[in-house]
């Protein structure tokens, strides 16, 4: 992927751009997204009620189930620092930037940095589902870091209340406090160990 083409998946991130409809399928998945979090959902340590995929904004609430069948929610890793990889098993890169999955998290994984896969789509194009998950951190040996089976839930082109995935895959990296720093449309290893480093330093 040249340099033009990842600053033009930048930009479109940054715009909310879409050439194509955005739809919820959950197929009976556990999976939560809402820009309006209700009062009583909200643990004592969150104090926000408002969220977007707008950087700056706390990300949205979301869960999903992991490889080994349990359920992962965002707002359970406050004050953690955490990467969202949206991809989809017939993408490419999205299998390219799998296999650093592991790796990037054995690098990092001691200053709490959490790199989450959200599969949204199997390689046909189908909604992901448990086993297509559970194939994929096998496949890259994905053995510390969850793989989640999520779907279009989680999406919002507009980013008023989801993430504004435009391309896949798409990266969200989150502070510790939940709040979006950088998102890329597009795969580059080095943009992302770059803006993790920063956020990381920025502490």
């Amino acid at each position: 992927m040249s340099f033009k083409n990842l600053i033009v998946g930048f930009l479109l991130f940054a715009s909310f751009g879409c050439a194509s409809s955005c739809t919820s399928q959950t197929d009976g998945q556990t999976s939560s997204i809402d820009s309006a979090i209700p009062e009583a959902d909200i643990p004592s340590v969150i104090d926000w009620t408002e969220c977007s995929g707008n950087i700056g904004d706390h990300g949205c609430d979301f869960t999903f189930q992991d490889q080994n069948g349990d359920d992962w929610r965002l707002y359970d890793h406050l004050g953690s620092v955490i990467i969202l990889d949206f991809s989809a098993g017939w993408c490419g890169y999205c299998r390219v930037s799998a296999g650093e999955v592991q790796q990037t998290q054995n690098d990092y994984g001691n200053q709490d940095v959490i790199w989450v896969t959200i599969l949204v789509e199997d390689a046909s194009g189908n909604p992901a589902d448990l086993a297509y998950a559970q194939e994929w951190a096998s496949t890259y040996g994905i053995t510390s870091a969850p793989v989640l089976v999520g779907d279009r839930s989680i999406i919002d082109i507009t980013a008023a209340a989801g993430y504004p995935v435009t391309s896949w895959p798409t990266f969200v990296i989150l502070d510790r406090d939940l709040i979006i720093q950088h998102g890329l449309n597009g795969w580059s290893k080095d943009i992302i160990l770059q803006w993790l480093d920063e956020v990381l330093k920025e502490e």
